[in-house]
């Protein structure tokens, strides 16, 4: 393994005995772009971490503030990483791949993560291609046991693509327009913060786009204690474009919305076809407790799959606990959850 670096007392070193279960642990790598750090970008720190660890040890790169137009690939053989920037909005990895301009969609993918038991704390992972590009993914993880606290997604069409195996975020702010969280992973987003922003002339916007096939597939996404309305400094209320919770990418697509805040921006219908055809008796959408000004259920969709929770206990299996067995191992991340409803 490197050698290790002792960080001065910061006020990041909260975030670092987080990473680590409670405890200060040495980094092993630092990333600075003003050459205080091992290395200057963190494509050469992933790079170097490949060859300086030993066995599946957890290993720490600490990213200083500082925007990094990089594309970052995480590989299958890379397990158990932790990277630890300054903050959202002060770490911000960025790049602006996107389809209009031929790449496919996972490929355009800013940062994405293939080696399991990911950790991502205090950084922002974004796209800017902007709308008129269509698909630009900021963040792709198919990383099994992985974490995300404190970080921040920034794109507009399909910012965050949960692809698969077992997520976790927590504290996070997702930012995008049409299925803008999509994939197939198993999920929960708990305590997030989810905004809409203003999409091409003629869009409507879509949360979720989530691909489950299978009916005994155990896929899906629950966004548990969150928030969702308008980007700051955009106005979405006003009826021009119309917001939708999600809609089903495959026919037994799953989405659970439960004790969440809904802006009034939510269309009353709260869910939309794909692309006008969609097997509503296999999809599984749910809304359990909500809150706010767009969670009246009195006008949503009459679709068999569509279900209002009404209780605690009706809601349960979508738990931390339950639906993605977290107690078991988010602990070892050092990141806080609630386990039940």
């Amino acid at each position: 393994m490197s050698q290790a670096h002792n960080l001065s007392m910061t006020s990041d070193d909260r975030l670092i005995q987080l990473a680590e279960g409670g405890e200060i642990k040495q980094v092993d790598l630092v990333v600075a772009q003003d050459g205080s750090g091992d290395f200057s970008t963190v494509v050469e720190a992933i790079k170097a971490s490949e060859n300086r660890r030993t066995g599946t040890d957890r290993f720490i790169i600490y990213v200083k503030s500082g925007v990094y137009i990089e594309n970052v690939i995480i590989n299958s053989s890379m397990h158990n990483l932790t990277l630890i920037g300054e903050g959202i909005d002060a770490t911000v990895i960025t790049n602006n791949k996107n389809v209009n301009d031929g790449y496919e969609t996972y490929n355009t993918a800013t940062f994405q993560i293939w080696g399991s038991g990911f950790v991502a704390i205090g950084i922002t992972f974004e796209n800017t291609a902007g709308p008129e590009k269509l698909q630009a993914v900021a963040l792709l993880s198919a990383s099994d046991l992985s974490a995300f606290f404190r970080c921040s997604f920034k794109g507009y069409q399909d910012t965050l693509c949960l692809f698969q195996q077992r997520q976790f975020y927590r504290e996070c702010d997702i930012y995008g327009t049409v299925d803008f969280i999509f994939g197939d992973a198993i999920a929960v987003l708990q305590d997030c913060n989810i905004y809409l922003r203003k999409p091409l002339f003629g869009q409507q916007n879509t949360i979720t786009a989530q691909g489950r096939t299978d009916s005994s597939s155990a896929t899906g996404f629950v966004i548990h204690n969150s928030q969702v309305t308008a980007a700051p400094g955009l106005t979405l209320a006003d009826g021009s474009v119309k917001n939708f919770l999600g809609r089903p990418w495959r026919d037994y697509s799953r989405v659970v919305f439960v004790k969440c805040n809904l802006d009034s921006l939510i269309d009353p219908q709260g869910w939309m076809p794909y692309r006008d055809s969609s097997a509503f008796d296999k999809l599984y959408y749910a809304e359990a407790m909500n809150s706010g000004e767009g969670a009246n259920t009195s006008g949503r969709v009459r679709w068999p799959g569509f279900h209002v929770l009404t209780g605690d206990q009706e809601a349960e299996q979508f738990s931390v606990r339950n639906f993605l067995a977290g107690d078991s191992w988010i602990p070892q991340t050092g990141i806080p959850f609630d386990s039940g409803i």
